[in-house]
């Protein structure tokens, strides 16, 4: 039996996509990790005797563990493997979790959200390797637009079921929020370790058994990785001004309160989802990697003039911007995730540039802050620009990785022909 006998075999045996669910489920868990703060932070903050700043702070630990770990997770994935990168990652959020849940001074806190960091930073490396793997290019659409979502999915289920949890007159009870976490990651990383195994045959392994073995310099001398990296950043910044101080602007622009804001907010988040799970599935249809980036500079287009919007909407026009930018906002990293092996300049290193991309989204998740600085000494105005030249680096760079792969292939079919 061939090497491509053996993947189809696997494929279709359903194994596939038990360990994309796991893989999936173990996502959302961790971005349920991460949003377990800002769900309890009315809390945290007396119980610990913090103020907002410091909350915020401590909140953004997981950018700056990011930046170092989303490169050492690559050479773990080169050495080890992803599934046991991932078994790493995994490991870390639950013993950071258990951390914070004992934390009762700020010290340890922060330790535990160091650790938790590199969790949430990680996962999203190893994940798109992990569905590489067991799923043929054709088919990688629909579970990486599940993936995609996995952090608001995350942030939905920890905001909507913290409340069963605590008790707002005791601010202590935010420990019962951090324990139910940890009883979550505790459950699926055992199944992990127990259930999921490599597969026999990898797709992102090279047919060609003569095939030189792909060094991890290889990777990192691509410039689609980096082109990947540079717009995701741009991404991941532009959707953490939004997604972080929207509800803000509402609040001090509209007369809102803070429930009908965060409500509001969810119309985006619910958008997210259903943009993310929709281009999946044309992703399964549209397979050559010129259409597939077409379909990503559209996207970005769009959500670059989005962007570009955010603190000037009015009210009469929020809905429907809302939604709009929660549909791009799902395209547009579906796209990326689903392309991982292709935006490589090998299969075998799609490890590297989903790391790259992850070191973009950590460098977004620390960036965003300027909003409210800006916002602080100039208003919201001031920060028309700042979103506007976000929303102009990621359209070049979708276009740059468009021409960049396109080039590629053209050069690979010249030299198989």
């Amino acid at each position: 039996m061939t090497k491509e006998e053996k993947r189809t075999e696997i494929f279709n045996s359903g194994r596939a996509w038990i360990v994309a669910c796991v893989a999936i489920i173990a996502s959302i868990l961790i971005s349920v990790n991460c949003n377990k703060l800002p769900a309890t932070m009315s809390l945290v903050i007396p119980a610990l005797g913090i103020d907002t700043g410091m909350a915020a702070n401590i909140m953004s630990l997981n950018g700056y563990v990011g930046l170092v770990m989303t490169f050492v997770v690559a050479a773990i994935i080169m050495k080890f493997g992803a599934r046991r990168a991932t078994t790493l990652v995994l490991a870390c959020a639950a013993l950071g979790a258990v951390i914070s849940a004992m934390a009762t001074s700020v010290e340890l806190l922060v330790v535990g959200r160091l650790i938790e960091g590199v969790g949430y930073a990680c996962i999203g490396s190893v994940v798109p390797v992990i569905i590489s793997e067991w799923f043929p290019p054709s088919k990688r659409g629909i579970p990486m637009g599940l993936f995609s979502v996995w952090v608001p999915l995350g942030s939905m289920f920890i905001m909507g079921t913290s409340g069963f949890f605590f008790n707002v007159g005791d601010p202590q009870s935010y420990h019962n929020v951090f324990w139910f976490v940890v009883v979550l990651l505790a459950i699926v990383t055992v199944i992990w370790i127990l259930a999921i195994r490599d597969p026999k045959v990898s797709y992102l392994e090279e047919v060609d058994p003569n095939a030189p073995k792909p060094k991890m310099s290889e990777g990192f001398k691509s410039l689609s990785c980096w082109i990947s990296m540079i717009a995701f950043a741009a991404f991941s910044l532009g959707t953490a001004c939004v997604m972080n101080f929207e509800t803000l602007y509402m609040v001090q622009t509209m007369g809102m309160d803070q429930l009908g804001a965060n409500t509001m907010m969810n119309i985006a988040n619910i958008a997210v989802v259903i943009g993310g799970i929709a281009i999946g599935v044309v992703m399964n249809l549209v397979t050559g990697n010129t259409q597939r980036l077409a379909i990503l500079v559209v996207a970005s287009v769009v959500l670059g003039i989005l962007f570009s919007m955010a603190y000037s909407i009015g009210e009469g026009m929020l809905v429907p911007w809302l939604i709009l930018f929660g549909l791009s906002n799902g395209v547009v990293p579906a796209i990326f995730f689903t392309m991982v092996a292709e935006i490589a300049p090998r299969p075998e290193l799609a490890g590297i540039s989903s790391s790259l991309m992850s070191c973009g989204q950590c460098v977004g998740g620390i960036l965003f802050g300027l909003v409210g600085v800006i916002v602080s000494s100039a208003g919201w105005g001031a920060c028309t620009g700042l979103l506007m030249g976000v929303g102009i680096v990621l359209v070049v760079g979708a276009i740059a990785l468009m021409v960049v792969i396109k080039a590629r292939d053209a050069k690979k079919v010249q030299q198989d022909a």
